[in-house]
Order: structure tokens, then C-alpha cells, then sequence
């Protein structure tokens, strides 16, 4: 078995359901930002889409997501992944493609995750993308230049990882909860209806997701909850990465200005 062979087995990619996960069949781990609540109401739909790889978007795909608005496309990968050569909107007419190196690996190739399946390494990754401030400070930088009411796609190699810690940041910028920012980082791991069962019971759905599930929410808390408190909150820490006031408001404006 190949290695896109292997991650696209490890990936789970929930079907549709008109809200989160958007009806685009060959994408890998596409998904909305917008519905979620905050304290000024809802983010936006139509302004920031996560996914995971685009190698496997077809035209009709694409098609569609420039019809929805898709605007600029923000690669997150290394170089070793090619991301030039290998992200279909790198060389598009009409899309504004950047790649900025958050991380120099895929987090969620299956074949460096650890023979018993822990995910502990994950945080330790993730701590060092957060460290990376001026990855970090290019990255939200060229996603809050895009207009307001245009589209913005973020992606890594799975959709899961580098993806995660910068939905993560937007979430947590705009004022979404912390459940709700750990329901979005969970949802590359099973359903919609699943992750939200979860969450709120600690139980499992499904055979054989608990142990993801709980792993990973693990994991995503524990960096969150660390962040939030070594900076102050969300915001705290994107001034340290060097953004300015005015930049973060302009971020702000692209999720939550209706």
C-alpha cells in the first residue's frame, strides 16, 4: 500500500449533512467554518473552508467551490510535500494560492504513527507549530488580506493537523467556545452526530472510535487550555505572534460580519 494509499484509509470522511461538510464527493476532509456561535452571533458561511490534500479535487469539484466563493487557498505543507507541484490551485487562474510551512510533516501519515496507536507525539508537534510564530503570523496575515465575502480555503496534507491548530486559532479568535472548537478538531475523526454524542456523553457511537475520539480530544484540550493560559486567550497569543490590532479585527470581521 502507497503512502496517499495510507492516509486516505487512515482519514475518515463523514458524507454530507448540508451544515459542517460540504457536498463536494472528491475532496478529503472538506469542511465549513461558518455556523458556529459566538457572543456577536453566528460565524459566517462561505468564508473560510479545511480541508485536507486537493490532489484529488476533479473540475466538477472545483467548479463548485469556486461558484461557492473560493477565492485564495492557503497551503500549509512542507516543502518535502511538493505543495507547489502537488495542490491543484497553485497555478489556477483566479485563485490566489500562498504556501506558508507550518510544520514540515504530516502529523497524520499512518506510517509514523506509533505501533500502539498512540497520539501522544501529536502534542508535541502541535506546541512546536504554535512556537513557529512567524509561520503563524504569515499564515492568518494572508488569510485576513482576503475580502470580506470572498472564500478562503486552508489545508495541509490530511486536513487534521496543521489544518486543526489554524482552525483552532480562528475559532478561538472570533469567540467560539471551547467545546465547539474541540466538536471542529474532532470532526475529521467521525460524524458530525458522532463527535457531538461524544462530547457531550464521553461515550462512543461506533465501534472502534472511542480510543481516537478520546485521544485526540485529549489532546486538542490540553493545548488549547494551555495556550489560553499562558497568553491570556486566543487573541493574546496572535499579538505575540506580532499581528497587529487592526489585522486581528480585520480577521475577526471575515468570520463574524454578516
Amino acid at each position: 500500500m502507497g503512502f496517499f494509499d495510507r492516509l486516505f484509509a487512515e482519514v475518515h470522511v463523514p458524507g454530507a449533512d448540508g451544515i459542517r461538510i460540504l457536498d463536494v464527493p472528491s475532496a478529503m476532509n472538506l469542511r465549513e467554518l461558518g455556523g458556529y456561535e459566538t457572543p456577536e452571533g453566528p460565524t459566517q458561511a462561505h468564508r473560510f473552508l479545511r480541508c485536507g490534500s486537493t490532489r484529488c479535487l476533479d473540475h466538477r469539484d472545483r467548479a463548485y467551490l469556486r461558484e461557492y466563493g473560493l477565492t485564495h487557498v492557503l497551503d500549509l505543507r512542507g516543502s518535502s510535500e511538493a505543495p507547489e507541484a502537488t495542490c491543484v490551485y497553485a497555478h489556477e487562474k483566479g485563485v490566489i494560492w500562498r504556501n506558508v510551512e507550518l510544520f514540515g510533516q504530516n502529523l497524520s501519515d499512518p506510517a509514523i504513527v506509533t505501533a500502539n496507536g498512540s497520539l501522544d507525539y501529536l502534542a508535541g508537534g502541535y506546541w512546536r507549530m504554535l512556537a513557529n510564530h512567524d509561520a503563524i503570523y504569515n499564515a492568518l496575515s494572508f488569510l485576513a488580506a482576503v475580502p470580506v465575502r470572498e472564500c478562503a480555503l486552508f489545508h495541509c496534507a490530511a486536513g487534521m493537523d496543521r489544518t486543526g491548530i489554524v482552525a483552532m486559532l480562528l475559532l478561538g479568535l472570533a469567540g467560539v467556545s471551547r467545546t465547539d472548537i474541540i466538536k471542529d478538531y474532532l470532526y475529521s475523526y467521525a460524524s458530525v452526530s458522532e463527535v457531538d454524542h461524544f462530547v457531550a456523553t464521553g461515550e462512543a457511537q461506533r465501534k472502534g472510535i472511542y480510543v481516537r475520539l478520546n485521544g485526540r480530544q485529549r489532546t486538542i484540550s490540553g493545548v488549547y487550555d494551555t495556550l489560553v493560559k499562558n497568553y491570556g486567550g486566543i487573541r493574546q497569543y496572535l499579538a505575540a505572534c506580532g499581528m497587529s490590532d487592526s489585522t486581528l479585527d480585520r480577521l475577526r470581521a471575515r468570520l463574524l460580519e454578516a
